[in-house]
């Protein structure tokens, strides 16, 4: 019998946005309310509980745009970037 059924996969959606708003906590970034008010040291749970944060229970970025989307690993080109830095100190 599989395990990866789908309580397992909850399971592991929860763990993750767990994860990803301890990193956000960990970052210590100032939060501010909708109230006004500003939280400097939130607590994970905290940022779980409001509105921006249940995007990321889903995905892992809130949209496409290039600066949520971070960058691009291409391994060819890191290859390609490695021997030429490497040809370049054995001259």
């Amino acid at each position: 019998m599989d395990k990866r059924n789908k309580l397992w996969r909850r399971q592991q959606m929860a763990r993750v946005f767990k994860a990803r708003m301890i990193l956000y906590a960990a970052y210590g970034i100032p939060v501010i309310r909708e109230d006004g008010s500003i939280d400097n040291h939130p607590h994970w749970f905290e940022l779980a509980k409001d509105k921006w944060a249940k995007v990321y229970q889903t995905t892992g970025t809130p949209c496409s745009c290039w600066m949520c989307r971070g960058e691009k690993y291409n391994r060819k080109e890191y290859k390609k970037e490695t021997l030429r830095i490497i040809r370049e100190s054995m001259e």
